[in-house]
């Protein structure tokens, strides 16, 4: 515990936007970073349930940077449509480091996916612009009482305006979805590893913890080596 103390250095920040608006943040920093990794988490999340997954990889030399989007955790903004925004605020931000990965959860993944960062992973993304009614179901029971928003026909509406993503070849990428992940992610990504994307499937793992799989910590790690050899 000593040693960790000595090596990474913990801090809660407030990034701010163009719009003076801020982005409440935690900073992991190691003492010699080799490169930076922004956190987004998916709907209903927030920061601190990426810290396990944020320390793992600082263990590896990189900063990290996990966030709060609008209406989650500690963001007192209503959820909005301009979450991309944010999440360039962040990346922005770790440039400072060198390069920047963002990985990203469900919604999260798909702004990632969206993203300037210089690679990405996705965690089962939300490519879809329409889900299915039982998904939609439990969404709002399971997840939307952590949001603050409207009401959860808002979240419907901005997933249906954010950018479709087109998978890009120059922006490297990675995407990890479980064998128990919602329909339509399990659809998609395999749609893309169909098409020779990369794109790996981790066993026994639901949507909302496959974050915290041991499996998905190995993957990711082992694509950030790789990338910031």
């Amino acid at each position: 515990m000593r040693l960790e103390e000595k090596t990474m250095k913990i801090e809660r920040l407030l990034l701010v936007q163009k719009n003076e608006k801020t982005i409440p943040a935690v900073k992991i920093v190691p003492l010699q970073p080799v490169g930076s990794v922004v956190l987004v988490h998916g709907y209903g999340g927030c920061k601190e349930e990426d810290l396990g997954l944020a320390w793992r990889i600082a263990e590896k030399g990189l900063v990290v940077c996990a966030i709060d989007l609008c209406g989650h955790g500690e963001n007192l903004s209503f959820l909005h449509k301009d979450m991309l925004v944010e999440l360039e605020t962040a990346i922005e931000h770790c440039r400072q480091y060198g390069k920047v990965a963002t990985i990203g959860h469900s919604l999260g993944g798909r702004l990632s996916l969206l993203s300037s960062a210089d690679f990405v992973i996705g965690i089962s993304p939300a490519l879809n612009t329409k889900y299915s009614e039982t998904t939609c179901d439990n969404l709002e029971t399971f997840r939307s009482y952590r949001v603050r928003e409207k009401s959860f026909n808002s979240f419907i509406k901005i997933i249906g305006q954010l950018p479709v993503w087109q998978p890009d070849t120059a922006q490297p990428t990675l995407i990890l979805f479980g064998t128990r992940d919602i329909p339509e992610v399990v659809q998609d990504c395999r749609k893309l590893q169909a098409q020779g994307f990369q794109v790996q499937e981790i066993d026994a793992a639901f949507h909302n913890d496959i974050y915290l799989h041991e499996e998905t910590f190995r993957a990711i790690n082992k694509q950030l080596k790789l990338w910031f050899k």
